[in-house]
């Protein structure tokens, strides 16, 4: 059985904040671990950069609808995984777009300094080919590779220094802020993986990803959480993150 780092991680932190590129990413890497924050009573914050509105294979649909249906699923997917309303932001960068550079990091450090996270969970920002298994790899998203970074960045130490974005404090009345603890998802064979149990909040998971209704039927929504979350033969369902401290 597989050591579940929930209590080593987050015993000590009571604001979370995970930053996903598209409505789905959260649900599908990291629904679970939400879940059981939310119930932990922890303050768990969850932003979007884009609304995926793009992520039509085959359909005949506009951009402006599709951003429609993936605002109204997303905000199911939430309500699925306890997240207020208030909690939930959409950062409005363009599906397809986002790009690591210093006028975009801005809405992050915004953000950040306004929630104040203890910790932050994103993309992997390293690597362009995700190797999950021997013989099973895929491409890391193109925003979700400058989503890490921005993330990261915006962390520290954009957050922390008070000339980056002075308006910020001049303006918006926010305070400087760093994050140094992160997790990563997308990483699978790396030395600083951990895995958080997510048995009890499976169910959970599964209905947040097949609220994404324009992606995911129920049955792949089923599949793509047996995917990622079956580790072992014990039973349990893990999600899996590489921990980073980089002070």
């Amino acid at each position: 059985m597989l050591k579940d780092s929930f209590d080593e991680i987050f015993a000590n932190k009571n604001r979370i904040m995970f930053v996903f590129s598209h409505p789905d990413d959260a649900d599908i890497f990291a629904g679970g671990t939400i879940a059981r924050l939310v119930e932990a009573g922890k303050e768990v914050f969850v932003a979007k950069m884009t609304l995926g509105n793009k992520g039509s294979r085959q359909e005949k649909i506009s951009e402006q609808e599709l951003s429609e249906v993936r605002l109204k699923e997303d905000h199911a997917a939430m309500g699925v995984l306890g997240i207020r309303p208030e909690n939930n932001f959409y950062l409005n960068f363009k599906d397809g777009e986002i790009e690591s550079n210093y006028n975009s990091r801005e809405q992050l450090v915004r953000l950040i300094r306004k929630c104040k996270p203890d910790i932050v969970i994103t993309h992997n920002p390293e690597d362009v080919i995700i190797r999950f298994s021997k013989g099973v790899n895929w491409v890391n998203h193109s925003d979700h590779r400058h989503t890490g970074l921005l993330v990261t960045d915006a962390g520290y130490p954009y957050s922390r220094d008070i000339l980056f974005y002075p308006e910020h404090f001049e303006v918006d009345g926010l305070e400087s802020h760093t994050v140094t603890e992160f997790l990563f998802v997308d990483y699978y064979e790396h030395p600083d993986t951990v895995t958080i149990d997510i048995t009890d909040q499976l169910d959970r998971k599964i209905n947040a990803i097949s609220a994404h209704s324009s992606q995911f039927d129920k049955e792949k929504s089923k599949e793509s959480a047996d995917f990622f979350t079956k580790l072992d033969d014990s039973g349990k369902r893990y999600e899996r993150f590489r921990h980073v401290v980089a002070d």
